[in-house]
Parts: structure tokens; sequence; C-alpha cells
């Protein structure tokens, strides 16, 4: 197996989901919040290549949601979550401010392949960027998520387990950074558009062998694993699990 971040991470979320896509190769489901994520993604691309420039974004958004968004939101009693989404996507296109001008471009959309150990491993960098003074390096990751900040503005102690997945991630895809300029990025960097909002870390070594010792010890985990147990939760299953739609007997009722 080609090993991912969302593998990984996969089995973490519940191990029986695992085995039923990666061992037992079940086709998943698409999901709204995966779509919406996918369309806003797909626009950022056009715009970060030039084949969208910042006066269609919006248009090409209001033109196309529907199209690209077929799945059904959750019910809401109190909002309407569909149209929540898309007011929010088009307020953050219609005021981006993903400026790139003072970066040379390394990457869109990159694919990278790197070891991990033993292990081969694949994953995609949203936008990999070099300052045209400093030459730092920057892995850019843009995210649908919400993430809660103090006035301080660190992060609320009640998304720190969300943002360290997000760590990982950028963490391990610096390993094909340095395997190709041979440094590791000054900075990881979350776009976190739905909210209109933004995430910066330096890098950090200590955390980055924290990340890659995730990494081998889930595989491991996943080598040795015989149980496959379920991480049943109400919202993940009928939402978001892209294995709802298979013969779950685990969901709840």
């Amino acid at each position: 197996m080609v090993w991912s971040f969302s593998r990984l991470s996969s089995f973490h979320q519940c191990p029986y989901g695992f085995w039923l896509k990666y061992m037992q190769c079940n086709e998943g489901s698409p999901n709204f919040f995966g779509q919406y994520g996918s369309f806003i993604h797909s626009i950022l691309e056009k715009y970060e290549r030039g084949e969208l420039s910042i006066f269609e974004i919006s248009q090409f958004y209001i033109d196309n949601f529907n199209n690209y968004i077929t799945c059904d939101a959750p019910n809401n009693k109190y909002v309407s979550i569909r149209d929540t989404y898309f007011d929010k996507g088009l307020n953050y296109l219609d005021n981006i401010d993903l400026v790139l001008d003072k970066y040379f471009i390394l990457g869109i959309e990159k694919e990278v392949k790197f070891n991990i150990g033993k292990y081969e491993m694949i994953g995609y960098i949203d936008l990999l960027l070099e300052d045209k003074i400093t030459h730092d390096i920057t892995i850019l990751d843009h995210k649908s998520a919400s993430i809660k900040f103090k006035k301080n503005g660190d992060v609320s102690k009640s998304d720190l387990g969300h943002v360290l997945n997000f760590k990982r991630q950028l963490y391990l895809y610096s390993l094909s950074v340095f395997d190709e300029y041979g440094k590791y990025p000054k900075y990881l960097e979350w776009n976190l558009f739905k909210d209109c909002n933004k995430l910066n870390v330096e890098f950090d070594i200590e955390e980055f062998n924290q990340a890659i010792k995730w990494a081998e010890d889930t595989v491991g985990q996943i080598e040795n694993e015989t149980l496959w147990l379920p991480n049943p939760s109400q919202f993940f299953c009928y939402n978001i699990c892209d294995m709802r739609f298979c013969a779950c007997e685990y969901k709840p009722q």
C-alpha cells in the first residue's frame, strides 16, 4: 500500500471504516462537506494558475455551486446549512486576500512522493511558495474547517486537536520539500477560507519529528490490527463517513 495522510488519519477516525474502504475495497460516497471543500479548492487552483481572474471567481462560484455540490447538507431546524455555506464561500471569494505577488510559486496542487522509513507516501500540496526576498518556503493548505481563536490570537483549547492534525499533514509533506530543495519550509500556513481567516506557524523540528513518529506508529498499528473496531459517532456516521451507505451495522440508531 502507498500511504497518505488521509489514510492514516482515517484509521484513527474509525478502524472499521478503514477496513471497509481500504481492506475490503468498498466504493465510497461523497458528502456535502467534502464536495464544498473540493469545489472551492478547484476555484482557488484556477485563480492561482491564472485561469480565473479575481473579477471572475465569484460569478464562477455562483454559476457552478449546484453543479459541483450535489450531495444534501445535513438537516438543521434553525438554519439551512447549504445556504450558510454558500454565503460564506461567496463572502470569501468576494473579499479574497490570497496575495501571491511576493512569492515564487513552486507548486500548485503539487503531487509529492516521499518515504517515511520503509513506507512509501504520497500527498498533494495545495500551494508551495518561496518568498522572493528571503527565499523562505511556505506550505499553504486551503481548509474549509472552522477554528476558534482566543482574543490573543492563540488557538482555542477546544480546537488544538484539529490543528495538531493540520500540522501533522504538512510536516509529512515537509519531507518532500527537504528532498527537493535541501531545506525544510520556514512556515506552515492554512487558508481557513470559510471563515475568512488564516493560521500561520513556524516550522518546529520537534513537532516535525513527532509527526514522523506518529505516521510510523500508525502504519505499525494498522499492520498489526486484527479487531477493526468501529468508532461510531452520530454526525460523522450519517453525514461524513464515505462508507455510510455500505452495510455498516455500527451506525448509531
